[in-house]
């Protein structure tokens, strides 16, 4: 009998070897390997010119006046973009249990550092603070007030259960003593993301072969999307590309 690609004989044929390779993989107690996993990297770039720092009066403040930091909206260094998010769509990667250990965010020089971080949801989030001032933490999910507690100098992290946030969902810090304080907790379902440095780069390993679409979030520029093929063993490149907004037109 001659088996053609696409016949019913040949169908079966193969059902009945992997049938039998799994059987004989469970009596002898050998795990059938999975394919080798691939990985999804690149950089996200800045059109046009680098926003320029503001001037921050933080004279309020003797603690925070003794170091000087402009606005950090957009951080731009040789046309990189600090800051960004990057993660497969929430939904479209093998979900992944929350760690044991918190996510951390420190008060350092009255500024939040890291100022935009990932976690997976459920994970907990931990805020320490490293100065020598008092400081406020209030945490929101859009207008929402999820919290709101003081944190003095010398005083023990801050830890806070996220396990009602959902994936997908944001959490917004903020400082209602320092009003310049900001950073933004994007909670995701699987651990394929990563946050972009002063170099824009990004790589999230270890991506099981598939078609994806990859997400680039800044908390002031919004979002972008790209559709990606990861392949066995393979890095995928991606790159995204963010500009200023358009100025709004001049009144008439």
């Amino acid at each position: 009998m001659k088996i053609t690609p696409g016949s019913p004989v040949l169908a079966l044929t193969m059902r009945r070897w992997i049938l039998a390779t799994a059987l004989a993989c469970a009596a002898t107690g050998t795990a059938v390997a999975a394919p080798p996993a691939g990985s999804i990297t690149g950089a996200v770039t800045w059109t046009g010119p680098a926003p320029e720092a503001k001037p921050v009066d933080r004279s309020s403040d003797p603690v925070c006046a003794k170091t000087a930091h402009g606005t950090d909206d957009v951080v731009v260094t040789d046309g990189k973009l600090r800051d960004v998010l990057v993660r497969i769509k929430v939904g479209g990667a093998p979900a992944a249990a929350a760690p044991t250990t918190p996510a951390v965010i420190a008060q350092s020089e009255c500024m939040y550092a890291p100022r935009v971080v990932g976690v997976i949801a459920g994970q907990a989030l931990e805020i320490r603070n490293l100065d020598a001032t008092f400081h406020n933490v209030r945490g929101n999910a859009l207008t929402k007030v999820l919290w709101n507690l003081a944190q003095p100098k010398g005083a023990a992290p801050i830890v806070r259960d996220l396990a009602g946030r959902a994936a997908g969902d944001v959490v917004s810090l903020h400082c209602d003593v320092h009003p310049w304080m900001a950073a933004w907790v994007v909670v995701s379902d699987h651990g394929f993301f990563a946050v972009t440095g002063a170099d824009g780069g990004f790589t999230l390993p270890g991506v099981p072969p598939g078609s994806y679409t990859v997400e680039a979030w800044h908390p002031t520029l919004g979002l972008k999307t790209a559709k990606v093929k990861v392949k066995k063993g393979k890095p995928t490149k991606v790159r995204f590309t963010f500009a200023a907004p358009p100025a709004a037109a001049p009144a008439p």
